[in-house]
């Protein structure tokens, strides 16, 4: 993790209250050089038609052009490439899979990074979905653990609204004030 997201996210870990007004300002070459280390280079390519290898070639100027129309606000997510894959084994049909553009999923995680280091802090230690570090089989292993050792109508509990995905997101929207640099570089991920 860079110095600066590690001191987001103690930031964010020592006061929950606190709201971050702009965070763009970590989406840098520099940032997005880090995070293409850490991404998965043999994915399909987008519409664009562009590799991983490709992009690898010419990331000094694609890093410089992204971070560029950052800044300038007029970056526009790309159309997603529409596959279809078979279902799962003994199931019939197909799904839909969306793949993004290279530079698009690059810029999906470093954003991804910034978002985990805010509000990780937030998430209880007994949640496990799409959290880094955290997997299903930990999930269980914790359930199972909780069913031996503890009271087991804690885990039934049901699942109130106000935990939807949509409310979530809803809520943290709240967190940047509308009009930020934050907020609009956020935005062109709302809509899936």
């Amino acid at each position: 993790m860079s110095t600066k997201l590690g001191q987001i996210a103690k930031k964010a870990k020592l006061d929950r209250k606190v709201r971050f007004t702009s965070l763009a300002h970590l989406l840098t070459p520099a940032f997005l050089k880090e995070t293409w280390r850490t991404m998965n280079r043999h994915a399909a390519s987008g519409v664009d038609g562009q590799s991983t290898e490709q992009f690898a070639n010419e990331m000094e100027q694609r890093v410089e052009e992204i971070c560029a129309q950052l800044k300038e606000g007029t970056y526009r997510a790309p159309p997603v490439r529409r596959v279809e894959i078979p279902k799962g084994p003994g199931k019939v049909g197909t799904r839909p899979l969306g793949i993004p553009t290279v530079a698009d999923r690059l810029l999906q995680r470093a954003v991804a990074r910034i978002l985990e280091a805010v509000f990780e802090a937030d998430f209880l230690d007994c949640s496990y979905g799409f959290r880094p570090g955290r997997n299903p089989h930990h999930a269980l292993r914790a359930l199972r653990l909780h069913v031996v050792t503890k009271k087991v109508s804690q885990c039934l509990r049901p699942i109130s609204a106000a935990t939807s995905p949509a409310l979530i997101i809803n809520g943290y929207a709240g967190w940047w004030p509308t009009g930020s640099p934050t907020r609009s570089s956020f935005s062109c991920y709302q809509n899936g």
